[in-house]
């Protein structure tokens, strides 16, 4: 059964899926772990995942802070088989978006951030 903060955003989550190709999860994290998911990877432990890269983006938005580069607002990962992407919609919460689509990375910027505005819209807490 779904929560009722996982009922307000899903309809969010799927749309971003079908949006872009080859997603293997879209996860929205906060400062106490997975707030909602969607899930095309079983194989993919999605907590762990998103525990190791929560921490990465707090390390990340320190220093950008730290730097003088203001908040940290989207962090792009590639690696050789897939992309991370985050983009912050609250000043504790991120979207994440995993995919497999390297050639695609544009369109899941786009799509990821016209997402997070709609999750901003409708307000996280």
């Amino acid at each position: 059964m779904k929560t009722p903060v996982q009922a307000k955003f899903r309809d969010v989550l799927e749309a971003l899926r079908k949006k872009v190709s080859e997603v293997q999860a879209i996860v929205i994290v906060g400062p106490d772990g997975v707030v909602d998911h969607v899930l095309s990877d079983s194989s993919l432990k999605i907590e762990t995942i998103a525990n190791e890269y929560a921490m990465l983006l707090r390390i990340a938005a320190r220093t950008s802070e730290d730097a003088g580069a203001g908040n940290l607002v989207e962090q792009v990962v590639v690696s050789d088989k897939s992309i991370m992407i985050a983009r912050r919609v609250s000043s504790q919460h991120f979207l994440i978006l995993l995919a497999r689509a390297l050639d695609q990375i544009g369109r899941a910027r786009f799509e990821l951030k016209k997402a997070a505005s709609e999750i901003q819209t409708r307000g996280i807490s």
